[in-house]
């Protein structure tokens, strides 16, 4: 337990790691904007019937500092609707085309467009960036509120499953009050801060399964104590050991996060390392007699630009 709590610290430190509302307002405009062109019955889309929604860490609310990308999955159809899944088919380069069609004839939009045939995803340049996902129906589905849907991976040039919205769901659960209080989310928002702060390779879906990963019991408290606890359940295991298991997403959809085509072994490494000497500094931090020492301890560790002197 910490000798200093620092509550009121805390909460200025996750009031400045969070977007504030301006940022909110122009993600959500943007998406709204972008999703009644694709959506429009009557627009250029139309053939795909697409179906709109977010993933990524504005849907998640795992966005930290401003919300510089707004993640939009676009689940199309390949057959005319009524069609029983028979009609004419398409393929990646088309559907691409077809959904980027209303936004290249839109003057808003028309000269942000970037994506060709090595694409994950068709991006849209706005100061905020936004990145627009084709994905079709799973062969027998038409319900669009389950999942997998199928996405499709240009770096092995095909069609893969995808659980956006499932993968949402799970980390709602563990965020839930019976199991982690309330602190899983903010525990994701805290490494990926520490990621950034310290300009390490690791993407927010790969940090999001590791955290998953680790029991309820390691969240619960105050923020300094579920801190340290979180950093040092991690570093208390060699990089070898955890990368040497297989980390499953929440979805368990059959994907290892430790392995070369998720989150290669090097940059794993380092990001431990720096685990461990974020865990030894959140340690020194809650076992200093001295609260101005607390304090320093803590900005050393999360930037002393956002875990203030003073809390106002």
């Amino acid at each position: 337990m910490a000798i200093f709590n620092l509550s009121e610290h805390f909460q200025s430190f996750f009031k400045r790691l969070n977007p504030g509302p301006s940022f909110e307002g122009q993600a959500s405009s943007q998406y709204n904007t972008i999703k009644g062109l694709i959506e429009d019955r009557l627009g250029l889309a139309r053939e795909l019937a697409p179906a709109c929604f977010l993933q990524g860490s504005y849907k998640q609310q795992t966005a930290i500092d401003t919300i510089n990308d707004v993640d939009i999955v676009a689940l199309c159809r390949l057959w005319q609707p009524g069609g029983g899944g028979s009609g004419r088919s398409y393929g990646r380069d088309e559907i691409f085309r077809i959904i980027a069609s209303p936004l290249l004839n839109d003057g808003r939009y028309k000269s942000k467009i970037r994506f060709d045939g090595g694409s994950m995803c068709i991006k849209v340049d706005l100061g905020i960036k936004v990145e627009i996902l084709p994905v079709v129906y799973k062969s027998g589905n038409d319900d669009q509120s389950k999942e997998p849907f199928r996405l499709y991976r240009p770096e092995k040039a095909l069609w893969e499953d995808g659980y956006a919205r499932y993968h949402q769901q799970w980390l709602t659960w563990k965020n839930r009050a019976d199991k982690t209080v309330g602190n899983f989310i903010p525990a994701i928002k805290v490494l990926k801060h520490l990621r950034s702060y310290c300009g390490l390779d690791g993407v927010s879906f790969h940090i999001e399964c590791l955290l998953f990963s680790l029991p309820d019991s390691v969240f619960l408290g105050a923020p300094a104590d579920w801190i340290e606890r979180v950093l040092s359940h991690i570093a208390g295991t060699p990089a070898a050991t955890w990368y040497s298991r297989i980390l499953p997403t929440p979805c368990s959809d059959g994907r290892d996060i430790f392995s070369d085509s998720e989150w290669k072994r090097s940059s794993w490494e380092t990001f431990h390392r720096a685990v461990a000497v974020w865990a030894s500094g959140a340690g020194n931090a809650n076992r200093s007699s001295q609260r101005d020492y607390a304090i320093k301890f803590w900005q050393i560790v999360l930037g002393d630009e956002y875990f203030p002197a003073r809390a106002s």
